[in-house]
């Protein structure tokens, strides 16, 4: 299982190829077995021309027929000639003994999984190269495993990168699209579509690491919306800085989680049920309203959002890049690219989806 989980993933040190690993003692064999006969021929057709005294191609003709014990005739030079035959011994022993080495090399090749391997890795490569809007996971650590747990329970594509050998393993153990690798490098990223992706998540433990890949990505992509992982208020400053769309810091989320646990346990619970996995029902989604949407121009009050949804709720409005107003009044005047936050189960957000547009 890990050597196939292997096959998917090779890299060098500055950029990500796609060409899958095999066993090293499979390789070696193979290289051995191709370096072998192809010595094996050059010998034989320099032997028969110093012997023989035979052209080029009657040289190579004879070593091949004897190398491969086919049996066809050879060159009428060799009847007369005791040196010639005796060199042919050689070739003949020689080549069934290479021969079987390579028999055996390439039997291992196909029965210990190998090329299964091969064309597994094949087709990961073509899946991450051809991902389009998706998102790219940086560090496959606790944070980085979450992250993508939620992004495939939510069924969003994605790709997983990280310098460890063992976590990348893991993450396609569990079917993730992945590749060892340095985040940070230009080339890397380039790859894996950075120019197509919808989003990036940094995930990576080292401030200066998370700093210097948020600031080559934005260079790539300028529209890319980024995620980075940050420890405290001056790596924060710094992400935002280079271009990070949002920082988040899990030591300061996890202090007011526990502190609203001991205040507000029950608002903690209902938080919870908008979470991707739980089972309750609802989902919070933000809707954008399209320019052919029927909402445009009327005050949120006269929309009749939840009776022609049956039941979704409109929590917040916002335009791009503003801050969202949650709870807005009915006297909200409804615009072309509004970002909806909205409440409901997947039925009604589907019906407020159409109403957008």
């Amino acid at each position: 299982m890990k050597n196939i989980r292997r096959s998917a993933k090779v890299l060098t040190s500055s950029v990500l190829k796609y060409w899958p690993q095999v066993s090293r003692d499979v390789v070696r064999g193979l290289l051995i077995s191709i370096l072998l006969l192809t010595l094996l021929v050059f010998v034989g057709t320099a032997g028969y021309r110093l012997i023989l005294k035979t052209g080029f191609l009657e040289s190579l003709y004879m070593t091949v027929i004897t190398i491969s014990t086919v049996g066809f005739r050879e060159v009428d030079a060799l009847s007369g000639s005791a040196p010639g035959k005796v060199f042919t011994i050689f070739l003949i022993f020689s080549g069934l003994a290479i021969g079987g080495y390579a028999i055996g090399t390439i039997a291992a090749f196909l029965t210990e999984g190998q090329l299964l391997n091969v064309l597994k890795g094949s087709r990961m490569a073509w899946e991450i190269t051809n991902l389009e809007n998706h998102t790219i996971v940086c560090g496959y650590g606790k944070i980085g495993t979450e992250v993508c747990d939620q992004l495939a329970a939510l069924g969003m594509p994605f790709v997983v990168i990280d310098k460890d050998e063992a976590r990348i393993d893991e993450a396609i153990g569990k079917g993730y699209l992945a590749a060892v690798g340095d985040a940070s490098e230009d080339e890397l990223l380039l790859r894996i579509g950075v120019r197509k992706a919808r989003s990036l998540v940094s995930a990576i433990t080292d401030d200066s690491a998370n700093v210097y890949l948020v600031l080559t990505a934005r260079t790539l992509n300028e529209k890319l919306y980024i995620i980075a992982r940050g420890t405290d208020e001056m790596s924060s400053k710094k992400l935002e800085r280079v271009g990070a769309n949002r920082v988040v810091s899990p030591y300061e989320i996890g202090a007011r989680r526990m502190a609203a646990y001991v205040v507000k346990p029950e608002i903690v619970d209902f938080l919870d049920a908008f979470t991707p996995g739980k089972s309750y029902g609802l989902q919070l989604e933000h809707i954008v309203l399209a320019k052919s949407s029927g909402l445009i121009g009327k005050k949120l009050k006269e929309s009749n959002i939840r009776e022609l949804t049956q039941g979704a709720l409109v929590m917040g409005i916002c335009k791009e890049k503003d801050k969202m107003n949650i709870n807005p009044p009915g006297e909200t005047v409804l615009e072309e690219s509004n970002i909806l936050l909205a409440i409901g189960s997947d039925e009604q957000l589907k019906a407020l989806q159409d109403l957008a547009g």
